[in-house]
């Protein structure tokens, strides 16, 4: 058949857009793929991740209520123990509803859960009934088994989850080099042609297949931060923020259960440490304080576990309304743990600091005592020889150091420093924050 050059040229259109809808098609369809790949990774297995780490929370709740309920004969530690076994429910039902999980594995945990809740309400009718030695060996036994039988199952559904999650990781990759592999060979095909739109489009199409292949080899090996840039509007683009999302997502999550506090989410230890080295390597000078609430631990004895926790939480929040108020965005904020934080800020600003944390914390600290005990300005608590004894009103005790007053070089240093004036803080018995004075010679 004789052609002519514009028929040839017009033949050579049509096969050209015959390719490029091909490789629209199945670019676009692969694209789709692992969009719903990444969206499973970073909403599923998120969600079911957050509930699973509240489970392990309850359930290490139940436990100390439990210890609470057997030694110290709280009583309404046994209906704080229950109000966390539902909790624990809720979320466990919440996962099975998913549908995504092995059945075996909930059926366990749920077993378990309800055996460990058996032998609770065993102890408590033990204990109503005189028997407190027969409810101390249940506690010690049957009880501990089956709570440790809980965590057990808990830790074998994490297992699960992350071997579900490495498994859509696996898989994502699988699907990029196939379609990397369909895409290359529809590219070579259509060189035959000369089609040089169809090769760049396809090369395009490669290039970008082959960067997100890479991303997503860097995410599976844990490299959060190496994710390229793309540009446009296009599902593309669409994909690569997808993936940079998960990215960020996956990689907060991860400094969260390692460092963060699981109560006020503050950065924890290994934060603060960095947070201390950092600002011990530059020249400029900065404030080191150390908060720490007086008579916590009588308040925590005299009205449970989960009011202690709430004022930390109220602590928490106090501390970040006051340093965005007073302090600027490079002022670092940290819960060790506890009832103790860690506040570096500017010397300039150190004192105003600390004075308002004073002044709102002895104004607010009045309201989680009970009307009553804010009366009388004391409470009857256990002390640390296991006696009844009287604890004023908490005070909170800030112990600073200043790196201009003293020649400071390592963290521990600086930690040694702050704990010798905290003890000296918790010697007055009112709210106050004692400073390093000492000049360097």
């Amino acid at each position: 058949m004789n052609l002519s050059i514009r028929q040839k040229i017009f033949l050579s259109y049509i096969v050209m857009i015959l390719f490029t809808m091909v490789v629209a098609i199945y670019a676009i369809s692969t694209l789709k793929e692992l969009n719903g790949i990444t969206t499973t990774i970073l909403f599923n297995f998120t969600a079911a991740n957050e509930k699973l780490t509240k489970m392990n929370d309850d359930v290490l709740a139940q436990d100390l209520h439990e210890k609470r309920y057997l030694m110290l004969r709280q009583f309404d530690a046994e209906n704080l123990f229950w109000e966390r076994s539902r909790d624990f429910k809720a979320h466990l039902t919440e996962i099975v509803r998913t549908g995504r999980y092995d059945g075996s594995v909930t059926d366990a945990i749920s077993a378990s859960h309800e055996k460990y809740n058996a032998f609770f309400t065993k102890e408590v009718s033990l204990i109503r009934a005189g028997r407190n030695g027969e409810a101390e060996e249940i506690s010690a036994n049957e009880l501990k088994a089956s709570y440790n039988s809980v965590l057990s199952s808990l830790k074998d559904l994490n297992s699960r989850l992350k071997s579900q999650q490495d498994y859509q990781i696996n898989r994502s990759n699988l699907l990029s080099e196939k379609s990397l592999m369909i895409t290359t060979a529809l590219s070579v095909f259509s060189l035959v042609f000369g089609i040089l739109f169809a090769y760049l489009l396809t090369g395009h199409l490669n290039k970008a297949i082959i960067r997100l292949k890479e991303a997503t080899d860097s995410i599976k090996s844990g490299d959060f931060d190496n994710f390229p840039e793309f540009q446009g509007a296009d599902e593309l683009a669409d994909l690569a923020l997808s993936f940079k999302q998960m990215s960020v997502r996956l990689k907060e999550l991860g400094e969260m259960n390692l460092d963060a506090n699981p109560l006020t989410k503050l950065p924890g230890n290994l934060a603060i440490e960095k947070e201390l080295f950092t600002r011990l390597n530059d020249t400029e000078s900065f404030s080191f304080c150390l908060i720490d609430l007086d008579n916590f631990k009588a308040f925590n004895d005299r009205y449970s576990y989960a009011r202690g926790s709430d004022l930390i939480e109220w602590m928490a929040r106090l501390l970040i309304r006051i340093k965005k108020e007073y302090g600027t965005e490079d002022d670092f904020l940290g819960h060790i743990g506890g009832d103790d934080f860690i506040l570096i800020c500017s010397p300039e600003r150190v004192q105003k600091m600390c004075s308002r944390i004073i002044e709102e914390f002895d104004r607010g600290i009045i309201e989680h005592y009970d009307p009553e005990d804010a009366k009388k300005g004391f409470i009857i608590s256990i002390d640390r020889n296991d006696k009844p004894a009287m604890f004023g009103i908490m005070t909170v005790s800030i112990a600073v150091v200043n790196t201009d007053r003293t020649l400071i070089s390592e963290p521990k240093e600086v930690t040694q420093k702050v704990s010798e004036l905290k003890q000296y803080a918790k010697s007055f018995a009112k709210s106050i924050y004692i400073m390093d004075r000492r000049r360097a010679r």
